[in-house]
C-alpha cells in the first residue's frame, strides 16, 4: 500500500463521505476548509440535470393531484374560516385548514429524503405527524431571527427616517438579515436530518446538520428550490381567492411546483452528503 493509500485509510467517517469526484475528464479539484471537508464544484451540467430531474418528478406519479387537494383543502378551509370568524362556526373550516396545512408540510419534508424516482404516497396521518415535528424545528430556527428583522424594521420605521439613524439601521438590519438567512438556509438539511432520523434532536446536531451546509450542490438546490417555493405560492394564492376551475388548476399548478422545489433541494441535500 503507498503513503496515498494509507492517508486515505485514516480518514474519519464525516470526512470520507464527503469526499466526491470527478466524473467524466478533467483534473480534481479539491476545496478544503479548516475541518478538512472535500467539496468539488458542482458543474452547469449537474445544475441542469439536477432541474431536469425535479421538473419531471411529480410527473412520474399521481401524489402531485394528492397535494393540489391538499392545496384546495386549505384554500377553501381558509375562506370559510375566514368567513365564519369570530363565530365559534368557524372552528371547523379552521380545523380542516391546519391538519391539510400541516399535513402538506410534513408530506414536503419526506419529499427531501425519499429515494424513489416518483414522488412517495401520501399517508395523511404520518404526513401530519411529520408535519407538526417540521413545523415546531421551523419556529424554532427562525422565530427569533424574524422577529429580530421586524424589530430592526420597525425600530428604523418609528424614528420616521431620523438623520443620523440611516448608518446605525444599515448595519444592524444587514446583521439582522444575514442572521435571517443563514437560519434559513440551514434550515432544509435540519428538516432533513429530522425526518430521516425520525427524531428532532437531529435537527440541533451540528454534526448532521453542519456537513452539507458547505457544499456548492446545497447551495445550489437551496437557491433553486426556494426561488420555485416562492413562484409555487402564487397559484396557491390565486386557489385561496378564487373557488373556480381557475383556482382549482392554479392548485395543480401550485402543488407541481412545491413538489418541484422540495426535490431540488432533496437532490442538493443528497450530493452534499455523498449519496
Amino acid at each position: 500500500m503507498d503513503e496515498g493509500d494509507d492517508n486515505h485509510s485514516t480518514l474519519t467517517p464525516i470526512e470520507s463521505t464527503t469526499r466526491y469526484e470527478h466524473i467524466g475528464a478533467g483534473p480534481l479539484e479539491w476545496i478544503e476548509d479548516a475541518r478538512a471537508y472535500s467539496r468539488r464544484p458542482i458543474s452547469r451540467c449537474e445544475e441542469r440535470d439536477m432541474l431536469i430531474d425535479a421538473l419531471r418528478y411529480p410527473t412520474s406519479g399521481t401524489s402531485t393531484v394528492a397535494v393540489a387537494g391538499l392545496v384546495v383543502a386549505i384554500a377553501i378551509g381558509y375562506r370559510y374560516t375566514a368567513a365564519f370568524v369570530p363565530s365559534i362556526a368557524a372552528l371547523l373550516p379552521g380545523t380542516v385548514t391546519a391538519i391539510a396545512a400541516i399535513a402538506l408540510v410534513g408530506y414536503l419534508s419526506q419529499v427531501l429524503v425519499d429515494e424513489s424516482d416518483s414522488p412517495p404516497h401520501i399517508d395523511v396521518s404520518r404526513s401530519f405527524r411529520i408535519g407538526c415535528k417540521s413545523i415546531a424545528i421551523t419556529a424554532a430556527y427562525l422565530v427569533v431571527p424574524v422577529a429580530v428583522l421586524v424589530t430592526t424594521i420597525g425600530s428604523f420605521a418609528q424614528t420616521g427616517g431620523d438623520a443620523g439613524v440611516p448608518a446605525f439601521f444599515l448595519i444592524s438590519s444587514t446583521a439582522a438579515l444575514f442572521f435571517f438567512l443563514s437560519s434559513a438556509y440551514a434550515l432544509p438539511a435540519a428538516l432533513a436530518a429530522a425526518t430521516q432520523t425520525e427524531s428532532v434532536r437531529a435537527a440541533f446536531d451540528r454534526e448532521r446538520v453542519g456537513p452539507p451546509l458547505t457544499d456548492l450542490s446545497y447551495v445550489t438546490g437551496w437557491i433553486t428550490g426556494f426561488t420555485l417555493f416562492g413562484i409555487g405560492f402564487v397559484p396557491v394564492s390565486v386557489t385561496i381567492d378564487s373557488g373556480t376551475v381557475a383556482g382549482l388548476l392554479a392548485a395543480l399548478f401550485g402543488g407541481y411546483l412545491l413538489l418541484v422545489g422540495s426535490r431540488v433541494i432533496h437532490t442538493g441535500y443528497r450530493r452534499a452528503m455523498g449519496r
